[in-house]
Order: C-alpha cells, then structure tokens, then sequence
C-alpha cells in the first residue's frame, strides 16, 4: 500500500512539474508578445515623427524660396478674412 501511494506522489509530481512549466512558458509569452507590441507601437511613432519633421523641413525650405511678396500673398490665402 505505500509504494501505491508514493508511486501516485510520484506521478502526481511529474504532472505538476509539467503544469507548473506550461504555466511560466505561457506567462513567459505573454509579456514577450506585450514587449514586441510596445516596440512595434515605439517605432511607428518614431517613423511617424520622423515623416513629421521631414515635412516640416520640406515646408520651411519653400517658405524660404518665396520673395517677401508672395509671402505675404501665400499667407493673405490662409488669413481668416474679418468681415
């Protein structure tokens, strides 16, 4: 009778070990994939800054290009007209 029992201990054993390993390798994959979205989600951020400041480069560049003349017109386009 007690080497049934401590053959069951046994065995109940192997079985935890294994529940207890799928357990952490599940947990384990959770956080991984939760690390790979915050890094996904940081560097499409970056690139969207990045397009931003490109943008902004682009826009200042032909500003810089126009006489004081059209300057003053292009802005006249964009001013709100005070009636």
């Amino acid at each position: 009778m007690p080497a049934f029992i401590l053959s069951l201990f046994t065995r109940a054993k192997g079985y935890a070990s294994v529940i207890i390993g799928g357990a952490l390798f599940l947990i384990f994959a959770y956080f991984r994939a939760r690390l790979d979205g915050r890094n996904a989600a940081m560097l499409e951020e970056a690139k969207q800054r990045d397009e931003a400041i490109r943008q902004r480069k682009s826009t200042d560049e032909e500003v810089d290009r126009l006489s004081p003349g059209s300057r003053r017109d292009e802005l006249g386009r964009w001013m709100r007209k005070d009636d």
